[in-house]
């Protein structure tokens, strides 16, 4: 028997839901201004306009003459401010995020007609069927059938077609362009038609240059021993011959920063960088610092400006330190952090725990990163570092849409992005196969898992199917 944890925000009542597995479930209810009358009228409101907005259709010539949303503006800092767009497609497609995504991984059923492909949509809606079962029920393409309609990753700058020209054959370059300028959000589902007929497209994954995303600042003056800790000791050739990287990883906050603590440590591992042990390494200073903030609380900018102390000293003092600031607070403060502590090499946005890795290379060339700016949220590119063999997170949705006047969520976690559905079940398959006894499924609002999808998914069938 495996239990089922939910957690959002907060958590104040809990109780068991009896069905193939014991499900303990934590909501909020929420009080405060505005009044509950007023959020229902705001939010029918806002249902009904993005509703309207992202109705499916097949995208024809005219439809596609109207995506001015799409065209890059300056950039929108990440998240957004109360009462502006709550849309991630639209903060993404208007800022720095969507020039810099390079693909996106699809999937895609074929039908012969509209209403079968419309009927389909609905069914996957309601989540009756999942995108796999009804691909290899009914999909007319044999390439991809019995690989759950599999097209892999599509290059999104591809202006002649050649980059993706291989794939023109399962899901032509009509279809293509058709489903990546409607979305390119992972777990949307649009209907778009090619000359082979009507295709489900579904967006698996993506893929983003976040180096060239993040703003890059040169030291003026270079360490004595190098640029950083990472210059020459990540290349095999140039490590000292049985010298042992090590890392201190520092969280502070919530059980989102927990888990974002652990993907970051499956991120250090894979690259044979290993835990400080407080036993065995007394004697031992860590080579690279990670402090992953929060900043919920009063006065957390202060509390993370000394703990930097004493690894800011280390380097001023000509020590080789990697110095890492993730989480919140990162987000909230970007360069100014830089400024306030400059020995700091990298300040990265919750968004990008899952690819420290990308930033090593600036970092070993002496630059300092900062890394704030809005993109879609990636799938892991490495297995977290579990803290538990018996328990596990596994995150359904980041950000929050609700701005109430106390929290600062949305300010430092973004608007709402939901992941794909089968990337959790997938994930928590792969942990139940591990032996593990209690997954506990999170997120900011949790119970707003789906609505930012298209088409919008629920929160009662996540847990129907999961639980399952």
């Amino acid at each position: 028997m495996v239990s089922l944890k939910i957690t959002s925000r907060f958590s104040l009542v809990s109780f068991a839901v009896l069905c193939s597995t014991a499900v303990s479930l934590g909501f909020v209810l929420q009080r405060g201004s505005p009044s509950s009358e007023q959020r229902r009228t705001s939010k029918t409101t806002t249902h009904r306009n993005h509703f309207a907005s992202c109705r499916l259709h097949v995208a024809t010539d005219d439809h596609l003459s109207k995506a001015d949303k799409f065209s890059l503006t300056p950039p929108s800092k990440y998240p957004t401010q109360r009462g502006s767009t709550v849309d991630s497609r639209q903060i993404i497609a208007t800022g720095a995020g969507r020039q810099f995504l390079t693909a996106v991984r699809l999937a895609h059923i074929l039908f012969a007609s509209e209403e079968l492909a419309e009927a389909s949509l609905h069914e996957l809606r309601t989540a009756s069927v999942s995108f796999e079962e009804l691909t290899k029920q009914i999909s007319l393409c044999t390439e991809t059938r019995d690989n759950g309609g599999s097209v892999g990753w599509v290059a999104i700058d591809d202006q002649d077609g050649s980059k993706n020209e291989h794939l023109d054959v399962i899901l032509p370059r009509q279809a293509r362009d058709q489903a990546v300028h409607i979305t390119t959000k992972p777990g949307d589902i649009v209907l778009v038609e090619s000359s082979r007929g009507y295709h489900l497209v579904q967006v698996i994954d993506v893929m983003a240059d976040v180096r060239k995303m993040a703003f890059r600042k040169e030291r003026r003056r270079k360490s004595k021993t190098g640029a950083g800790v990472l210059s020459g000791a990540l290349a095999m050739s140039e490590r000292e011959e049985g010298k042992e990287l090590t890392y201190k990883l520092e969280t502070m906050g919530c059980q989102m920063n927990l888990a974002d603590s652990e993907r970051i440590e499956g991120q250090l591992q894979s690259l044979g960088i290993r835990p400080l042990d407080p036993e065995q390494d007394k004697s031992i200073d860590p080579d690279v610092v990670v402090l992953n903030t929060c900043s919920i609380r009063e006065h957390a900018e202060s509390k993370v400006y000394s703990y930097l102390g004493p690894y800011a000293k280390r380097k001023r003092e000509g020590e080789d330190v990697a110095i890492i600031v993730a989480g919140c607070v990162a987000q909230q403060e970007g360069e100014a952090l830089l400024r306030r502590v400059p020995e700091v090499d990298l300040v990265m946005g919750p968004q990008y725990a899952n690819r420290l890795s990308d930033f090593f290379d600036d970092i070993a060339n002496g630059n300092q990163v900062v890394a704030t700016e809005a993109t879609h949220i990636m799938e892991d590119s490495s297995k977290p570092r579990r803290q538990s063999k018996v328990c596990a997170w596994v995150n359904v949705i980041y950000g929050c849409n609700e701005r109430c006047a106390f929290c600062i969520v949305p300010t430092t976690r973004g608007v709402e992005q939901s992941r794909p559905l089968e990337s959790i079940v997938q994930e928590v398959e792969e942990l139940v196969d591990q032996g593990y006894k209690e997954v506990t499924l999170l997120g900011q609002n949790i119970d707003a898992y789906g609505r930012d999808m298209i088409p919008k998914r629920k929160f009662s069938d996540l847990l129907r199917i999961v639980g399952s």
